[in-house]
């Protein structure tokens, strides 16, 4: 038997388990006690997002049809009306989704992510490991300035058409879906550079800026971007590093690149030719989509109005069905036959996601999470950021990492009352990382958009995510109590007058 028939065989098998495994964690909260302290609203919300969880990690049904639970089963069990159960559906971030992948569409359908992609080629070089490289280096520094949402968007065709690229077979055909590598590292790769480059500073991962405004809320004290990007840029930069050898460790080591790769992009910029009409039109609703996203709050105070990043998608989308590529006006970049093409699963998939997850906030499960950490009094303090940190990891992996900050900020401040402490010592590192959850597509927008090429497996996530979140535990443990400290001038061993309200 062939390896590929082996592994076949045992991811037949595990969907198989997983497929009877979910139903089963679902029912199990039926007969078993809910924790002390968990109502039984919220432990059944568990068995809700176990099943979910379960028939994810093993792909025992297609993600949009796990996504669909919640419709059924939370309403079924009284814990939360349909109504709210959809709400989530029709999220802002959806139609940020919707219109990103209505942009990537155009670009793919005049192939000017391939154009744009081969002169970023020639920019960066022409070494596998080097293109990777020079991906994750340019997402990563647009998703400082553009939300990490927004820039998987954008980056995500260009990284695709290089790959498909440079990893065709010897004789120039397609290698088959999930088994080109180099196509999965430079995926994971954009994703993983999109969520690194927001860690940097407070408009790239929203949950930066919640922070910032519960520190000046709760405490008047405000954290500077100049005092943010002090630790934020170089923590970013270290995972970067650490994220580029762990690729080049794992998928970069199976990737077949070609060696002429120097030949193959100047015969492939021969083959387009000079930039069609639509490809300039594409361009530009690209250029202007991606300017309105940089200078969003600047758009605002002019306006006087809320500019959300899915209203500038959307705007770029519709842009994309009016424009005339001809002057009878009978002709557009874009026709609706081609929304055929868009990965409506997707959306399906990350609604449910967001779904599940609000109804675990609403009914408790966050909140008992948070109650247990009176459990860390007494602790050494690095023992009690360890603990936070994968605490919050953990969580997010679940839910959406904004609501996980929002649920736990508060508690923090407390337990940082209690154990006299500088409230930024447990804040910062739990901010961090709510940003850093990377096994499961459903654990932040730029997994899921990954996961949306159908070049990758749930197994292919965990295994390279479960070693990034280990890193990000101890490269924000570490950076906790030097660069952090550093930057903020914290004293680990005195809660200062502004905390205590002096």
């Amino acid at each position: 038997m062939t390896t590929t028939a082996i592994t076949d065989d045992a991811s037949a098998s595990l969907k198989k388990t997983g497929l009877v495994l979910g139903p089963l964690l679902f029912f199990m909260t039926f007969f078993v006690s809910p924790p002390e302290g968990m109502s039984i609203e919220a432990w059944r919300a568990c068995g809700v997002g176990l099943w979910m969880a379960t028939w994810w990690v093993t792909e025992a049904m297609p993600l949009p049809v796990s996504s669909l639970l919640p419709i059924v089963l939370l309403p079924l069990l009284g814990l939360i009306p349909l109504k709210e159960v959809v709400a989530p559906f029709s999220s802002p971030i959806i139609f940020l989704f919707l219109g990103g992948f209505v942009i990537s569409l155009a670009m793919e359908k005049y192939d000017l992510h391939l154009r744009i992609g081969l002169n970023i080629l020639k920019a960066v070089g022409f070494g596998g490991k080097t293109v990777l490289a020079g991906m994750m280096l340019s997402t990563a520094f647009m998703g400082m300035w553009i939300s990490n949402t927004a820039t998987t968007i954008m980056m995500m065709p260009m990284a695709i058409s290089m790959a498909l690229l440079l990893s065709k077979g010897k004789d120039g055909e397609e290698i088959p879906l999930g088994r080109n590598y180099f196509a999965k590292a430079m995926i994971l790769g954009v994703a993983y550079g999109a969520v690194f480059g927001g860690l940097g500073t407070f408009v790239g991962a929203p949950v930066n800026a919640i922070l910032q405004g519960h520190m000046n809320k709760q405490y008047g004290y405000d954290i500077s971007l100049a005092d943010w990007m002090a630790f934020g840029v170089p923590i970013a930069l270290i995972l970067l590093g650490m994220t580029w050898l762990l690729l080049c460790n794992t998928l970069m080591k199976k990737a077949y690149v070609v060696s002429n790769v120097q030949e193959m992009v100047g015969n492939s910029l021969s083959k387009l030719g000079r930039i069609s009409r639509e490809e300039k039109i594409v361009l530009c609703v690209f250029l202007l989509t991606a300017t309105l996203w940089v200078f969003s709050s600047q758009i605002e105070a002019l306006l006087g109005r809320q500019i959300d990043d899915a209203m500038i998608a959307i705007f770029g989308a519709l842009l994309l069905f009016v424009i005339p590529t001809r002057k009878n006006f009978e002709q557009f970049p874009l026709e609706w036959k081609d929304m055929q093409k868009l990965p409506w699963g997707m959306l399906i998939f990350f609604g449910g996601a967001l779904s599940i997850a609000d109804a675990l906030t609403d009914l408790g499960v966050t909140r008992w999470l948070s109650s247990e950490l009176s459990a860390l009094h007494g602790m050494s303090l690095i023992m009690v950021v360890l603990i936070i940190t994968v605490i919050i990891i953990a969580v997010s992996e679940m839910m959406s990492n904004i609501a996980t900050i929002t649920a736990f900020l508060p508690i923090i401040s407390a337990l940082s009352a209690a154990l006299n402490i500088n409230p930024l010592l447990i804040a910062v590192p739990a901010t961090l990382a709510a940003s850093c959850a990377f096994m499961l597509p459903g654990a932040s927008a730029p997994n899921a958009i990954a996961f949306g090429t159908g070049h990758l497996t749930v197994k292919d996530m965990v295994k390279n995510g479960f070693w990034l979140d280990i890193f990000s535990i101890a490269v924000i443990l570490i950076s906790t109590f030097t660069l952090v400290s550093w930057a903020l001038g914290i004293d680990v061993n005195v809660r200062p007058d502004w905390a205590s309200g002096k």
